[in-house]
């Protein structure tokens, strides 16, 4: 029997219990917002300040999903297609932040805010100030479509750890199916990059290692129900192939640190 690494991404599972709504809910939907901020860091830092005090866990959302221009980040203390329970939840929530309002979206589907997944997971409140190599990006999850067959979906997510060279940078990626159901494919991927999907296959590489100027990858490829099915270490620009066989050009840097490629391959089977 094939062992099913179906666990629900838990941000996700979070979110949708907070809102009170199943993951992959689009369509007009009337978010109530407690606050916004242009900034990743300090709308984390607000949301979990929000939610303390509301008792609400919430959801950091990007307007973007809701069609706007603007490049801002809010926090909801609930999403729901009722306009009455909007006003209901908007009344509880200015007791603790009385400029909060009732914003009207049409959700984007295949966003994370249609998948109810943070845009800013709840652990980057807890990213020191002191840190030098974190970049807005490195704090902002993302969705990577995969050509009408579902999506990617990275949670950028801190994870302290003493003398950590990646400063505590985490990426969780899992796959979105078309029911918005998301099931954990890694735990960490760093870079996580270069998505292709052949039949029930998906592949992607990883940042695993440095070697002189050169940035080397791990190919991973998983089934859609997030069976892995094979890795290949120090390669990229990964294929899957019609016969079912997982392609890539291996990495080899010589004693110059000139990057060398190789054609690679190994059959795909589930484990």
């Amino acid at each position: 029997m094939k062992l099913r690494f179906a666990t629900l991404l838990a941000a996700a599972t979070w979110a949708a219990a907070a809102c009170g709504q199943p993951a992959s809910t689009g369509g007009e939907q009337f978010l109530v917002i407690g606050a916004s901020e242009a900034s990743a860091q300090r709308i984390a830092v607000r949301a979990q300040q929000l939610a303390k005090a509301s008792g609400r866990p919430g959801l950091v959302l990007q307007v973007g999903d809701c069609g706007d221009a603007r490049r801002l980040f809010a926090w909801s203390a609930a999403v729901t297609s009722s306009a009455a329970e909007a006003q209901q939840a908007l009344a509880q929530l200015q007791r603790s932040a009385p400029d909060a309002y009732v914003k009207r979206c049409k959700v984007r589907p295949g966003s994370l805010l249609a998948l109810r997944v943070p845009a800013v997971d709840p652990s980057i409140a807890r990213v020191p100030a002191q840190v030098v190599n974190w970049s807005e990006e490195d704090r902002i999850s993302a969705v990577v479509p995969l050509g009408g067959t579902g999506s990617a979906v990275l949670v950028r997510r801190y994870e302290a750890a003493p003398d950590d060279p990646l400063e505590g940078r985490r990426t969780r990626v899992a796959l979105a199916s078309g029911g918005g159901e998301l099931v954990t494919l890694a735990e960490d991927c760093s870079g996580a990059s270069q998505f292709v999907r052949g039949g029930s296959w998906l592949a992607f590489a990883c940042d695993t290692e440095q070697a002189a100027d050169h940035v080397l990858h791990t190919v991973r490829a998983f089934d859609d129900s997030g069976v892995p099915g094979g890795t290949l270490p120090r390669c990229r620009t990964p294929a899957i192939t019609a016969s079912g066989m997982l392609a890539c050009q291996g990495e080899e840097v010589d004693a110059a640190g000139q990057l060398k490629l190789t054609p690679r391959s190994l059959k795909l089977a589930p484990r």
